[in-house]
């Protein structure tokens, strides 16, 4: 009996120790596999996040290029308007001051000239204008065939719009002398200036456009059509604004296209007051940014 016993309870154990092995496999399989699917979880969760950080990127590169973009074709306060609110408000600025050059006997040039080396010419001259604007302090507007146009004053207001237009004016003079010493083509511009009220905007949908209107902005195209090769020709009211740093040669009343008789002014050079105030966009400094 005893004996039958003894051999129940070696069975019940032996049992009981295959059950218990049974089940801390399982439950170790369990565990093995809980864990497997928390890394695996895991894994895809980091997957994720560097899909979605560069993503992230190529969007803040994207938007990056687009307000570059933006701030090529428009004035940084307006292009970040635009980037903001989706539109830019037109404003009216009361006293600005516009530039206009345009090269004398370029469609003769123009004419026997190669259509590449036309438009190189073109680009290596508008390229160091650039400079000079940015240097002096003025927006350039745009180009219109071989004329180019410039403002001080908007979209933000200053009070020496008409010293920093006639000062680049004068540089831009003193560029192309400087460059006709050894250039195979020898460029010379009308520089015409004139100072007032404009409207001033942004224009297009897909292409946009910053511009200005006004009765002023047609003034300064006449000075320059009615200036000479050389040299800076200024209204009368741009003339009182700049007369305390800059010397002018009066010319009388001259006629102007559509605008009768108007008082002009030649710039003959600025003063040492004028670099003193403007110590930073002096003629030298001018000539630093660029091998001009």
């Amino acid at each position: 009996m005893s004996l039958v016993m003894w051999a129940s309870a070696f069975e019940l154990a032996t049992m009981s120790y295959a059950l218990a092995d049974r089940f801390n496999q399982e439950k170790k399989a369990k565990t093995q596999a809980q864990v497997a699917l928390v890394e695996g979880l895991q894994r895809s969760e980091r997957e994720l996040e560097g899909k979605v950080a560069q993503r992230t990127r190529e969007l803040q590169n994207a938007q990056s290029r687009t307000t570059e973009l933006l701030h090529n074709i428009l004035p940084t306060e307006l292009a970040d308007e635009l980037s903001t609110t989706g539109f830019a408000r037109p404003a009216r600025h009361e006293s600005v001051t516009i530039l206009f050059t345009d090269f004398s006997g370029f469609t003769h040039a123009a004419s026997t000239m190669p259509a590449d080396r036309m438009v190189a010419e073109l680009n290596e001259v508008f390229t160091a204008f650039d400079d000079i604007t940015d240097a002096c302090g003025i927006e350039k507007i745009k180009t219109i065939g071989d004329a180019y146009m410039a403002a001080a004053g908007i979209p933000k207001p200053c009070v020496d719009h008409a010293q920093r237009c006639v000062r680049a004016g004068l540089h831009m003079i003193d560029y192309l002398n400087d460059r006709n010493r050894t250039a195979a083509f020898k460029w010379s511009i009308r520089v015409g200036i004139h100072s007032g009220p404009v409207v001033a905007g942004v224009v297009g949908k897909r292409k946009f456009t910053f511009d200005i209107w006004g009765d002023a902005v047609n003034i300064a195209s006449r000075m320059e059509s009615s200036g000479e090769t050389g040299r800076v020709n200024i209204s009368a009211y741009t003339f009182d604004l700049i007369r305390k740093e800059f010397d002018c040669e009066y010319r009388g009343k001259m006629d102007a296209k559509g605008k009768g008789k108007i008082d002009m002014y030649f710039v003959t050079h600025m003063r040492k007051i004028a670099d003193e105030l403007n110590p930073t966009i002096s003629e030298s400094n001018i000539f630093q940014l660029r091998d001009l």
